[in-house]
C-alpha cells in the first residue's frame, strides 16, 4: 500500500466517525479553556510519561529531540482519534439528565522523515485546549436592583500546526526544536430573558486567537551494562502572547444592534513551561519513566471574580512490557502492554480551591505482521475538580486509538527491517 493512499484512507475513515464536540466543562469558560495533556501517542498509555522515551518504530511527540532516533529513509504516519464520557456531581448540577456528556473526536495527525542520518523532520497537527460550556444563571441588571436570567455557553479550540527538527550530536546526545502556530476560534454567547425586553437579548463574542510557539528540548541516553539502559530528557517552552481580536454580535429578537465589528485586540500570554523526565530500560523489554511539568501561570497575574491563574505542577509516572521476537539476526517487536498514572495541580483556582485532575491509564498496541501497520490504544479513567464551595467534580473515561503506518519514502532497493 502507498503511503499517500494510506493517509487518505484514514483521514476518510476518521472525518465519518469523528462526531461533534458534545463533553462540557463549566472550567473551560477561564482563560483559553482546558488544555490537552495527552501528546496521543506511545506515551498516552504510560499515565503521559515519555519526555525521556525515543523509538525507531514510534513517534514520541513531548519532546522533539526523540525523533532523531526514527530509521532512515523511513516515513512515518499517525493518526489518532479519541472517545470521552463525563460524569458531573456537585450542588449545581440541578437536572439529572445533564449530568452526563460523551463525545469521539478527530485529535492527531502527525508525519515524519529522516532525509539524513543525524536530521529527522516531523509535521502535523495536534490539540492545544478546548472550551465547551452551558450553564444557567443570574445577571444583574446595571444601576438598578434587578436581575434576569440569563444562559451562557462557549465552544471552541486553540489547535497547533507544528514543525520540528531533531539531530543527533551523537550517539548519545539528540536536541529538537518544534516551531507551532497556534490558532483558534472561540464563541461565547450570553442570552437574557425576555423579563426586561419584548424579546431575548442575545450577545455573541468571538475570540480569534494565533502566533508563534517555541519549544526547545534535548535527550541523553546510554547503556549501564547489559541489562539496564537509562535516558534523560527535558523540554522548555518561552512564554508567548497570543494576540486576541475579539468581534461583537449583539441582536434584540430579530433586529441587529450591533453585527460583527472588532471592537478589540489584546493578547492572552502562556507561561514559560519546563518539562523533565528520566527512563530506564531493562533487558530492552520493560520501560519506567517519570515525567515533570510545570508552568509559571502565578506571574501573568491573571485573575478575576472568584478565580485566579496559578502555577501548574504535573507528575506523570509509567510502566511498559514490550513482546520482542528474535528470527535472523533482527528483532521485532510482537506487542506492549503499559500501565501508569498522574497528578496535576492545574492552573485553575476557583473559589479557593485549586484544581486538581487525577488518573490511571493502560494501554496495549501491536505491530500487524510485517506490513507497516501499527495499532495503539489505551484507556484512562480520572477525575478532576471537587465539589467543595459548590464547585463541579469530573468523573471521566476516555478511550484514544492510534493507527500508525511506516515506509520507504524514498525509490531504493533497500532491504526492510523493523
Amino acid at each position: 500500500m502507498r503511503p499517500i493512499l494510506f493517509c487518505v484512507i484514514c483521514l476518510i475513515c476518521t472525518a465519518m466517525t469523528a462526531h461533534a464536540q458534545n463533553n462540557t466543562s463549566p472550567y473551560s469558560i477561564i482563560g483559553i479553556g482546558d488544555l490537552e495533556k495527552s501528546s496521543f501517542d506511545r506515551t498516552s498509555g504510560m499515565g503521559h510519561a515519555g519526555i525521556a522515551l525515543s523509538s525507531n518504530r514510534f513517534l514520541y511527540q513531548a519532546n522533539p529531540a526523540s525523533y532523531a532516533s526514527i530509521d532512515e529513509h523511513f516515513f512515518y504516519f499517525e493518526l489518532s482519534t479519541r472517545y470521552k464520557s463525563v460524569g458531573y456531581s456537585g450542588t449545581p448540577i440541578s437536572d439529572p439528565t445533564q449530568s452526563q456528556s460523551s463525545d469521539v473526536q478527530f485529535k492527531k495527525i502527525a508525519l515524519a522523515i529522516k532525509p539524513k542520518r543525524k536530521w529527522a523532520v516531523s509535521i502535523g497537527l495536534l490539540p492545544f485546549s478546548t472550551v465547551n460550556y452551558s450553564f444557567n444563571g443570574k445577571k444583574d441588571v446595571l444601576g438598578t436592583p434587578i436581575t434576569t436570567d440569563a444562559y451562557y455557553e462557549g465552544s471552541g479550540s486553540t489547535n497547533q500546526v507544528y514543525i520540528a527538527n531533531s539531530y543527533s550530536i551523537n550517539k548519545n546526545l539528540s536536541i529538537g526544536l518544534q516551531a507551532s502556530y497556534l490558532f483558534g476560534q472561540i464563541q461565547e454567547t450570553e442570552t437574557l430573558s425576555e423579563t426586561l425586553t419584548d424579546s431575548s437579548l442575545v450577545t455573541n463574542r468571538n475570540i480569534f486567537l494565533g502566533n508563534l510557539y517555541f519549544k526547545a528540548g534535548f535527550q541523553y541516553k546510554a547503556k549501564l551494562n547489559n541489562k539496564w539502559g537509562i535516558a534523560i530528557g527535558g523540554t522548555a517552552s518561552n512564554k508567548t502572547r497570543l494576540r486576541a481580536d475579539y468581534a461583537l454580535l449583539v441582536k434584540d429578537g430579530n433586529t441587529t444592534i450591533i453585527n460583527n465589528e472588532f471592537y478589540k485586540s489584546n493578547y492572552f500570554t502562556l507561561p514559560v513551561t519546563y518539562t523533565g523526565g528520566i527512563a530506564a530500560q531493562y533487558k530492552g523489554a520493560y520501560t519506567f519513566a517519570v515525567d515533570y511539568n510545570y508552568q509559571g501561570w502565578s506571574d501573568l497575574n491573571y485573575k478575576g471574580i472568584n478565580y485566579s491563574l496559578v502555577n501548574s505542577t504535573r507528575l506523570s509516572v509509567g510502566a511498559e512490557y514490550s513482546n520482542k521476537l528474535t528470527y535472523l539476526n533482527q528483532t521485532y517487536e510482537k506487542y506492549f502492554l503499559q500501565t501508569g498514572f498522574f497528578y496535576n495541580n492545574s492552573y485553575l483556582r476557583i473559589a479557593g480551591q485549586q484544581l486538581t485532575d487525577v488518573g490511571a491509564t493502560f494501554g496495549a498496541g501491536v505491530l500487524l505482521n510485517r506490513s507497516g501497520l501499527g495499532l495503539q490504544g489505551d484507556l484512562e479513567v480520572g477525575q478532576r475538580g471537587t465539589t467543595v464551595n459548590g464547585l463541579i467534580k469530573e468523573k471521566y473515561t476516555q478511550f484514544n486509538v492510534t493507527i500508525s503506518y511506516r515506509d520507504f519514502w524514498v525509490s531504493r532497493k533497500l532491504k526492510k527491517y523493523d
